[in-house]
């Protein structure tokens, strides 16, 4: 395998992981500001 190929797929996918775990982040984020926003009513 080309090093270059190599390299260019192993930051594909640190940014594709990255982009996930922010995604998993946000998701977390609106679910217990739901929750927040239920108890305070």
């Amino acid at each position: 395998m080309d090093v270059n190929l190599y390299a260019l797929l192993t930051y594909a996918l640190t940014a594709a992981i990255s982009l996930l775990v922010i995604a998993v982040i946000v998701v977390i984020n609106k679910l217990m500001n739901r929750s927040k926003s239920k108890d305070s009513e």
